[in-house]
């Protein structure tokens, strides 16, 4: 038997709301890197790779029937970083914005794009939900601190050079150094 799937989902308006409820009723483990196919199973979104989609598409997300289909292109998301912001950003459609529209999205790498989607607030929304969802705040609090704290005792200095911990931080929570990057700009740790 799989995964219990929420039946009685409600909406998420951020990801914090939903990792929180995951982590309350036990259904995910709230350590890094958040394990986001499990995510999508918990929340009854069928997770399929698919070979026929355009080149330019990244992935999509239909609501037509009953269970959600998330379908990722293969050879858009052959970075495994890339494949999970993918899967994030379409989690991050079915809970911000499934009752916007019927059919559901279709994303390409400009609709992915931080620069790009800006003007698009739904793509927006659903990019920053990602980010939220695959980096949370006070999993990166912690583990940034863990980080800083093996490197000080390792090197017996008093910093770490930022690069250095922007790319072990993504290693640990299985994202690109410039999605953690933004992200660690984004809540203030980085200037």
């Amino acid at each position: 038997m799989g995964e219990p799937v929420i039946r009685d989902f409600k909406d998420y308006s951020n990801a914090y709301d939903l990792l929180s409820h995951l982590d309350e009723t036990n259904k995910i483990d709230f350590n890094a890197p958040i394990d986001v196919d499990k995510v999508a199973s918990v929340l009854g979104i069928e997770v399929n790779d698919d070979y026929s989609l355009t080149s330019d598409t990244i992935g999509t997300i239909s609501f037509q029937k009953e269970t959600p289909i998330v379908k990722i292109n293969p050879f858009q998301n052959l970075y495994k970083p890339r494949r999970r912001f993918t899967l994030a950003h379409e989690i991050g459609h079915f809970c911000l914005h499934k009752n916007k529209s019927e059919n559901g999205f279709t994303d390409s790498i400009h609709s992915m794009s931080r620069t790009e989607s800006y003007w698009n607030p739904v793509e927006s929304e659903a990019n920053s939900f990602a980010a939220q969802l695959l980096m949370p705040e006070s999993l990166i609090l912690m583990e940034g601190q863990a980080i800083i704290d093996n490197y000080v005792s390792q090197h017996n200095t008093e910093t770490i050079p930022s690069q250095h911990f922007i790319e072990s931080m993504a290693d640990k929570f299985e994202v690109s150094s410039k999605a953690m990057e933004y992200r660690l700009r984004n809540v203030g740790i980085l200037k």
